[in-house]
């Protein structure tokens, strides 16, 4: 399954639309890259084509990480972690944890995932995992380091792993930590005291003060450290001199996820889109617009903004993860030209008219539209409903 973000701009040139939710995890591996939301859905991107969107986990997809063969893993709020090949279907989909993952990282032996519990699992993809007790509290960071691992938790302690799963080292963090990443020797960890701290064992502890307010994420790549808060704040660091190379605004809201190699960063935010920046923080896309309210139905156009993420109102743009909308009143459902429904969607009798859309909305599509990929959404209030149809009826001629 394909869907082309189209227009003539080249490779790169345009922001990344497709989840019905705040974008929770990206990674970077060559020329794709991995996004997982609230939305429950993972996202392989070759480009700006999402080349795969699948769904298996019950709750948010809390992480990604890519690995070899052109496969990945997700780890979810439900405890569970898939890998992926090509398919809408996931190789292997496992119960690890009894509480949401909330990192994921390439271990000697296969995956390692940490979880709120406070634990990490040591998988091979295959046999059944082997545990380490990794923190008193929840986990909020692991990465590869050196031969083993680098796990952060909420007792506010860094903690260093051998590639057996041996302790190799423990650190004191002086504020929670919210994520951690790894360049070179050195392990960044962000703060919820706005302050992002950078660990060599044996090394005193550097720290860059960057805000009053909680920094979100961080990550490495292309030479730099990019770190985030819950304004949509973006910093971009040497990681070397800590110096602050460029600032971004990124007008998304709280930046949950930020990836980055040589060719740029991604960002991923509340608003549900994945925004390209230069390595000199330049925005790349075309930003992340909304629907102009019209004069005659402000709050339609207010109810619709949640839509606009996956749906289109023009005929010709093909650049969101769900059909367009344009003349869908009238229309049976599964039949909108050039796009590929599922089964379950197929196999429904519905035709879209004001009452049934606004039943989708008012029941929720787990239960009005069951087996679809569409994400879980509803619109408890009536006139709420009754708006947003009003400006569907408009919009969409």
């Amino acid at each position: 399954m394909a869907f082309a973000l189209g227009g003539s701009a080249p490779a790169w040139a345009q922001d990344l639309r497709g989840h019905g939710g705040p974008v929770r995890a990206l990674a970077v591996d060559g020329d794709r890259v991995i996004s997982g939301s609230f939305d429950t859905r993972a996202i392989v991107w070759d480009g700006v084509i999402a080349r795969q969107i699948t769904r298996a986990h019950a709750g948010a997809v809390t992480a990604v990480l890519p690995l070899a063969d052109g496969r990945f893993a997700s780890g979810g709020q439900d405890g569970h972690v898939a890998i992926w090949g090509s398919g809408a279907e996931p190789i292997r989909f496992e119960p690890l944890h009894d509480m949401p993952v909330a990192d994921l990282a390439v271990w000697t032996g296969g995956i390692a995932s940490g979880s709120w519990n406070g634990e990490i699992a040591l998988w091979d993809g295959e046999q059944a995992p082997r545990y380490i007790d990794g923190h008193q509290g929840q986990i909020t960071g692991l990465v590869a380091y050196r031969d083993g691992l680098a796990s952060v938790g909420s007792d506010l302690r860094l903690r260093l792993w051998t590639a057996d799963g041996s302790p190799a080292d423990v650190i004191a963090v002086s504020a929670p930590p919210s994520d951690l990443a790894q360049f070179g020797d050195a392990i960044f960890v962000a703060g919820a005291d706005g302050v992002l701290r950078r660990v060599v064992p044996g090394q005193p502890m550097q720290m860059l003060e960057l805000t009053t307010r909680p920094l979100l994420t961080v990550a490495a790549g292309g030479g730099q450290v990019a770190v985030s808060d819950t304004t949509g704040a973006v910093w971009l660091i040497d990681p070397q001199t800590l110096d602050i190379t460029a600032q971004i605004a990124t007008g998304q809201g709280a930046i949950w996820a930020v990836a980055l190699n040589d060719d740029g960063v991604w960002t991923g935010g509340s608003d549900g889109w994945i925004r390209r920046w230069s390595v000199t923080g330049e925005p790349l896309g075309e930003g992340a617009g909304t629907p102009p309210p019209t004069l005659t139905n402000p709050r339609g156009a207010e109810v619709f903004r949640a839509c606009a993420v996956c749906h289109a109102l023009t005929p010709d743009d093909e650049q969101r993860a769900g059909p367009t909308l344009h003349g869908v009143f009238g229309r049976r459902i599964g039949t909108a030209p050039g796009f590929d429904y599922s089964d379950a969607l197929l196999s429904l009798d519905i035709i879209w008219t004001p009452q049934t859309v606004s039943e989708l909305f008012e029941f929720g599509p787990d239960a009005y539209t069951p087996g679809s990929r569409m994400p879980e959404q509803r619109i408890p209030s009536a006139s709420d409903r009754a708006a947003l149809i009003q400006f569907l009826e408009t919009a969409t001629r």
